[in-house]
């Protein structure tokens, strides 16, 4: 820790008061009298609907011929800074068309160009290097259009891809194919047929034999047979096949897609596979995966001027990391048009692979978009900045201590809210920065950012794992006087924890067990019903609650507290039996507080820990997680919910029991169940077995165990080097691992360099020997 932190206090308030104060101007405001613009190559801008179809304008692009794209001269008067925001601006030609991740993106009125009936004109096209498009930018707190200017370069590449795409002379037939799809999902969605009117999924003579050959697999070559058709042809049995499978047989639609998008010609319109595609993933969901979806909507068949920004964020949802990378690169070679709500999609991907540059960069392109629903400052771009303010942390910068991440975000002209500030001070008590935590808070307070229920589970959090009781009996004080905050179920939850965790979980030596129930018992009694304990018996059932006592059902959270507390409290082995008796038989009942319990390990594992200390328990543990491998997967009743598997700490937990009472057959068996089980071991499984050969004096057994665990990628800890001074002849391991080494590779003996020895024997396993070693000479 610097012992400056005055330095980060001093830059943190100098950037956030440097801020405006956020505010809404009512930019939200929809257009309702559409625009009319004029461009100068005789092609006529005009509004084509202002209604709720997100899909419209990206139906009539699939119809639009690819040479209906024309030019224009250059804008003299484009800003230095046009093209940045040119490059990702939202043309009025392309829909928004829908956004599951982001919900507050607005309809704007839409426009498409028309040929004009005279024809181009000549003299304008002998001139033209260039087409001029129109998008909304925001100025002065007001919507305008602006023109956009587009290369020469960007038409002829995407007169390329769309040279590609089928398309339909009938401009309505894109709209009619997507009426019929929506009506079929309806159909589907309410198990009636879907109305014939809407939705004609008759199949022509001609389509039958194209059909046979699909059912038919490779053998019935769907491929040859489809490449061989014209382009026209193509576009009509599309139409017609792809209503047809998505209703009739859907299973057979992926491959469909796939055969369709592979022909090296034409390919169908991207924004109509997009929609098989989102059926598929509504109603087959088995059949969808990302190698489908990359295979037929690959980036680089993407149109550039009028993209279908769901088909893109659809592909960048369920892309791997390579892939969404590579559809970043094309998009910003090629200046793909895409939507501000779309480039967040990006971010938000770029934030789940923790590459902060990259969404910093996704964030500025949101910026340059000047778009009036997507500012800096706009709850979408906000939701977003505090899903990346999870990735930050405090460390040295300069001459004192600040965040990586904030100052950044600062710089784009985001001003902190509460939200932000929240996950700001969470990385800092985190990171075990106390100091930088207070300058947060005396900011949350200076700009009447007044704490809420983040805040101070971010503040409990941090004195329960710094067992800070007087910060802890301060914040409490602070809860009971609000209210609202002391009957949040999570604050409550988090409060009972609190003293769970400072008082029931690790009982001192000279504290009366009985007296850290009661108190536990008095907490619980303030916020929740007693009934659910009543029925575990763990209050007699002639108890009866102080005046003024919660009545809220409690939350799982409280109730396992409750259990632990008990068990943790009682340790008789007899009550604790009878008690997991009683728990599950609630459970397979459907008790309404009780059930939920078993979705979790959490409380299996509380009965095992009761158990263990104890030998008459092996028998009662054993038992407990047969019951839960018996009942895995189950439904519980009445909750959605499903019961858990033994977890791999359940599995050890049951382990260490049989090695604390050394059943050393037992522990075997265990293990062997839990090969068989395929259970992946843990740090904490590898350790019990380290400690278990070790106290066996198993030098080979250990030495194996040590080998395999760092072939798992584990490395030994401190917790792996106590184990080993249980062993009377250290030097025996040593040379058991060295043995191992030569049977792994038996010419290692002859051919290994002292460079290679000098590497092997700085491991901390081999330090740790060492150290033993010398240690037991001297003695």
């Amino acid at each position: 820790m610097s012992p400056r932190p005055h330095n980060l206090l001093f830059r943190l308030r100098a950037g956030f008061t440097s801020l405006p104060q956020q505010s809404r101007t009512g930019l939200h405001s929809r257009q309702t009298r559409p625009l009319r613009a004029r461009c100068l190559t005789g092609y006529a801008t005009q509004p084509i609907i202002t209604g709720p179809n997100e899909a419209l304008d990206d139906l009539r692009n699939i119809s639009e011929p690819p040479d209906s794209a024309t030019e224009s001269p250059v804008s003299p008067s484009a800003t230095p800074g046009d093209h940045v925001a040119a490059s990702f601006a939202k043309s009025p030609f392309e829909a928004d068309n829908g956004n599951t991740e982001l919900t507050a993106a607005r309809k704007e009125p839409r426009y498409s160009t028309i040929p004009s009936p005279h024809g181009p004109n000549p003299k304008v096209l002998h001139q033209q290097v260039g087409r001029v498009d129109y998008v909304y930018t925001l100025k002065n707190g007001q919507k305008r259009l602006t023109r956009r200017n587009i290369s020469k370069e960007t038409l002829a590449a995407e007169r390329s891809i769309r040279s590609r795409m089928l398309y339909y002379e009938d401009r309505t037939a894109p709209l009619r194919w997507m009426a019929a799809r929506d009506e079929i999902g309806e159909a589907l969605a309410f198990g009636r047929k879907p109305q014939r009117h809407l939705a004609n999924m008759d199949l022509r003579k001609e389509d039958g034999p194209l059909l046979d050959k699909l059912k038919a697999g490779s053998e019935g070559g769907f491929l040859e047979a489809w490449q061989a058709l014209s382009k026209t042809e193509k576009a009509d049995h599309w139409y017609h096949l792809s209503l047809w499978l998505l209703y009739q047989a859907p299973s057979l639609v992926p491959e469909f897609l796939l055969a369709t998008c592979k022909s090296s010609k034409e390919t169908p319109p991207m924004l109509m596979v997009s929609k098989c595609i989102t059926h598929l993933n509504r109603f087959s969901p088995q059949l969808v995966n990302s190698s489908l979806i990359s295979a037929c909507l690959h980036p680089d068949t993407w149109p550039i001027l009028r993209t279908p920004q769901s088909a893109v964020r659809l592909y960048i949802n369920t892309a791997d990391r390579d892939n969404v990378y590579h559809a970043w690169k094309v998009t910003r070679k090629k200046r793909t048009h895409v939507s501000p709500a779309t480039v967040l999609c990006y971010m938000k991907r770029f934030v789940e692979f923790r590459d902060v540059d990259s969404a910093l960069e996704a964030l500025q392109v949101v910026q340059n978009l000047k778009h009036p629903d997507f500012s800096v400052n706009s709850d979408e771009v906000i939701r977003h900045c505090c899903k990346l303010l999870m990735l930050d942390t405090v460390a040295d910068v300069g001459n004192g201590r600040n965040f990586c991440i904030l100052p950044k975000l600062i710089e784009l002209g985001v001003q902190p809210t509460r939200d932000m500030m929240n996950i700001v001070l969470s990385n800092a008590l985190k990171g075990g920065d106390s100091q930088v935590g207070d300058v947060v808070l005396d900011y949350m307070r200076n700009n009447q950012l007044e704490a809420d229920s983040y805040t101070y589970m971010a503040l409990l959090t941090d004195a329960v794992t710094k067992g800070d009781r007087e910060r802890l009996g301060s914040l409490l004080k602070d809860i009971q006087s609000q209210e609202e905050l002391h009957k949040n179920k999570w604050i409550s939850s988090k409060v009972l924890h609190s003293h769970f965790a400072l008082t029931a979980k690790r009982i001192n030596i000279n504290d009366e067990p009985n007296e850290v129930f009661y108190s536990m018992l008095s907490m619980y009694n303030q916020l929740h019903d007693i009934t659910a304990l009543k029925d575990l018996s763990i209050v007699p059932p002639h108890y009866t609650p102080p005046p003024g006592s919660g009545t809220s059902e409690p939350s799982v959270v409280a109730l396992y507290i409750m259990i632990a507390t008990y068990l943790r409290c009682l340790k008789n082995i007899a009550v604790a039996e009878r008690l997991y008796s009683r728990y599950r038989n609630h459970v397979l009942r459907g008790h309404t507080a009780i059930a939920p319990l078993a979705a979790t390990d959490h409380v299996y594992n509380e009965f095992l820990v009761a158990f263990r200390d104890d030998a008459r328990g092996l028998q009662p543990a054993v038992r407990l997680v047969e019951d839960m491998q018996h009942t895995a997967g189950q439904k519980l009743k009445d909750t959605g919910l499903k019961q858990a598997p033994p977890s791999v700490r359940t599995w050890t937990m049951l382990l260490s029991a049989f090695v604390y009472h050394r059943q050393n057959h037992a522990a075997e068996r265990v293990l062997a169940m839990m090969d068989k089980h395929k259970v992946e071991y843990s740090m904490d499984t590898w350790n019990m077995l380290i400690n278990y050969h070790a106290n066996s004096q198993n030098h080979l057994a250990l030495a194996e165990t040590i080998k395999k665990m760092e072939s798992e990628g584990f490395t030994m800890d401190q917790y792996s080097m106590r184990s080993l001074r249980y062993l009377r002849d250290p030097e025996r391991l040593w040379v058991a691992i060295d043995e191992l080494d030569l049977a792994s590779n038996p010419s290692s003996e002859s051919s290994s360099s002292e460079s290679e020895k000098g590497k092997e024997t700085a491991s901390l396993l081999d330090q740790g020997l060492t150290r033993l070693k010398d240690n037991m000479s001297k003695k």
